[in-house]
């Protein structure tokens, strides 16, 4: 339980509102009375924008800036380039001038990845505010790159708290030197209500059939999830070719879209894999792929640094069948329990680990009480524990 003793002013800067993060800031500004929160936003992205590499255009149709105190600095416009790796994609010059408005206390970064992060990096030690890293970047992603760990190491040092978010974040953490009483565990997560709600329907009997039928999907098929951009880093092609090696048939449910959707159609043909392409689906729309499901897969390398739809499926009461290279494989996978992993690039192995979620299909509860870990208190505990060594 929080309680206030002295309140704190906490800004958070990023780049734009993200689905994920806009319920945990309802979360803290309900909920965390020590905490007076403040979210500058660099700008918005236009529906363009927002589903560039979705295949579509879309905005999220959950409310990302209702429910707690935010600003925008910069207004929505065709020439802002929302992209991690757009360095001068959001330029604000006086990012220092709008930090400093809201006179915080602390200040909360999830890194360095656009100009803006840097100047207001900068800033605040200019102007002595205490900084914390709250990112989910871990060694495994560019850890041999010896200029990325000169510039990784100095732009670290800059901050003076650290929240982790799970295993590989501290584990990254700790490799540049940062010493483990500055790092607090604040875990990555969702709203896990809003998703457990949103497929518990599609879970009963008569509602799954329904749905099921549908997507002619029959009541006694194994169906795999996928829920993602179809893109090179998501790997769609392995659980395209690990889902013929498995003894018994099996459906595939493909949420999303992207620059690979061709390729993988063409492959998924060819292997003679049954596969319902439903394209991208929204926020509120989520509930029933997760419901009808029985496990989703993320065959992802490398470059998932997390992969919060194992948080939003295991909340839905979905098991996982993650590659061992998706960041959040060691905290959020248990063997036998909440789902399978498997060595990534390896479609025999996706497809045994697939055999074991057939053959133990009663993992809801298991994944439910797991992911409760997971949540927004937790995460708010570990930046409150962080605020207040700082002000301390």
């Amino acid at each position: 339980m929080d309680t206030v003793g002295e309140k704190m002013r906490l800004t958070v800067l990023m780049t734009h509102p993200i689905q994920y993060y806009s319920p945990w800031f309802r979360f803290i500004a309900r909920e965390t009375p020590s905490l007076e929160l403040m979210v500058l936003y660099l700008s918005e992205p236009l529906p363009e924008q927002q589903g560039a590499q979705f295949g579509t255009h879309f905005a999220w149709d959950v409310p990302l800036r209702d429910g707690y105190p935010n600003d925008v600095l910069l207004p929505a416009r065709s020439g802002n380039d929302f992209g991690s790796d757009r360095f001068w994609g959001l330029n604000v010059s006086d990012i220092g001038g709008a930090i400093e408005q809201t006179r915080p206390d602390v200040v909360l970064l999830s890194g360095w990845h656009s100009v803006s992060l840097v100047r207001a990096i900068l800033a605040c030690r200019r102007r002595r505010i205490p900084l914390v890293y709250r990112g989910d970047t871990h060694l495994a992603d560019r850890g041999s790159n010896p200029l990325w760990r000169i510039r990784t190491r100095l732009l670290l040092s800059r901050f003076d708290r650290y929240l982790s978010v799970g295993v590989r974040a501290r584990e990254y953490l700790r490799s540049f030197g940062t010493p483990d009483v500055s790092i607090h565990d604040s875990p990555h997560a969702v709203h896990n209500e809003f998703f457990a709600e949103r497929a518990r329907p599609f879970r009963e009997r008569d509602n799954r059939a329904r749905a099921r039928g549908e997507l002619e999907i029959a009541e006694d098929d194994f169906v795999v999830l996928f829920v993602g951009k179809l893109e090179p880093k998501k790997r769609l092609a392995d659980l395209l070719r690990a889902l013929p090696l498995m003894r018994r048939p099996s459906v595939l449910v493909v949420v999303g879209g992207g620059p690979l959707e061709t390729a993988c159609r063409e492959l998924a043909a060819e292997l003679g894999v049954s596969v319902r392409w439903c394209g991208f689906l929204n926020q509120t729309e989520l509930g029933r792929a997760y419901g009808i499901s029985d496990c989703l897969v993320l065959p992802s390398g490398w470059g998932e640094t997390w992969g919060l739809v194992v948080n939003e499926s295991m909340a839905s009461g979905l098991p996982c069948v993650v590659s061992d290279r998706v960041g959040c494989a060691p905290d959020m996978i248990l063997d036998g329990v909440t789902g399978e992993s498997f060595s990534f690039g390896d479609p025999a192995a996706l497809a045994i680990a697939l055999e074991r979620v057939r053959s133990d299909p009663d993992r809801a509860i298991a994944c439910q009480e797991h992911v409760g870990r997971f949540s927004f208190r937790a995460a708010t505990q570990g930046l409150v524990a962080a605020c207040r060594r700082l002000i301390a």
